[in-house]
């Protein structure tokens, strides 16, 4: 199965709501497993909020960080009374109670639109033992997803914008070069089997061509080569394939895709382009990366 590495995980929160805590608490449980970052763009967005500054670099942030599903966010929110009495606790020289009671409040309105995200999670409870202990099992299961887990992620994500549709979810998978999660059986699916053929068939007459040097060149490639690529107007827009000795980069882009009834197909074809591609090459005992970028991914409804 393709592994997904978290890239960051981002705690999120009032003052007093247990950040600093949780991170501690994470990273002595896994021994520094992954990258924790306190804060993100959403504090940035809701402090420019809270004192009235600019607000669209970061909400433009916010949405890069959210739209990478390598990242995880974690928002903690206990009840207004568990910060209230925390913050009596321990004072502050900027923050009074007014100020940080308006800021949770800023925080409760991003909850809301940000909790139905695949890869947000919304904590309401105080932070002990057993919260740790699910969050460290949800963020390793998070790393190694299944191809119809990762068509959901997408769904879940166009679902919760109002339009049904989100621009720029892009995730990074790895694979050792056993690509074991592809189904040969989902590449003859009705709707699609004509046109991922078409695309094999045009790449693999692409790679060869530039390997026998018929090419503008006139130029002989080898395995190196930056022109082993396919390209066009449809869904599946772009497919670049770039070897280095550490491995095969894998780059694809599609112009569009109907989350929920083809992209589980779609994404399946590419691993199983990679794979092709991989092994034509010679590629093998050198790991494989891929990247997925939707440009526009939707949840198309049937009218009735």
């Amino acid at each position: 199965m393709s592994n997904r590495p978290i890239d960051y995980i981002f705690i999120e929160g009032p003052d007093c709501s247990g950040k600093t805590t949780l991170y501690e608490r994470i990273h002595k449980k896994t021994n520094y497993r992954w990258n924790i970052q306190d804060r993100s763009a959403l504090s940035m967005l809701v402090h420019a909020k809270y004192y009235g500054r600019d607000e669209f670099r970061h909400v433009e942030q916010l949405r890069k960080e959210i739209n990478n599903l390598n990242n995880l966010m974690v928002i903690l929110l206990p009840p207004w009374e568990v910060i209230s009495h925390r913050f009596a606790k321990r004072g502050d020289d900027i923050q009074n109670f007014v100020s940080l009671q308006k800021i949770y409040n800023i925080f409760e309105e991003a909850v809301n639109e940000l909790k139905s995200f695949p890869n947000v999670i919304v904590l309401n409870n105080e932070i002990d033992e057993t919260t740790v202990d699910y969050l460290v099992n949800t963020f390793r299961s998070y790393e190694t997803p299944s191809t119809l887990e990762l068509q959901s992620a997408c769904m879940q994500s166009c679902a919760a914008k109002e339009n049904l549709e989100n621009l720029g979810m892009n995730f990074t998978l790895y694979d050792d070069g056993s690509f074991d999660d592809i189904d040969e059986g989902d590449l003859l699916y009705e709707e699609e089997v004509d046109y991922y053929q078409e695309i094999m068939l045009t790449l693999k007459k692409k790679i060869n061509d530039e390997r026998l040097g018929n090419n503008e060149y006139d130029r002989k490639e080898t395995k190196y080569s930056r022109r082993f690529i396919y390209n066009s107007e449809t869904c599946i827009s772009l497919a670049h394939f770039l070897y280095r000795d550490e491995g095969l980069d894998c780059k694809f882009f599609l112009r569009s895709s109907n989350v929920k009834d083809t992209l589980y197909y779609d994404l399946n074809f590419m691993k199983y382009m990679a794979s092709e591609v991989y092994k034509t090459i010679g590629a093998q005992g050198t790991f494989c990366r891929m990247n997925f970028v939707i440009n526009s991914g939707h949840i198309l409804i049937e009218e009735e």
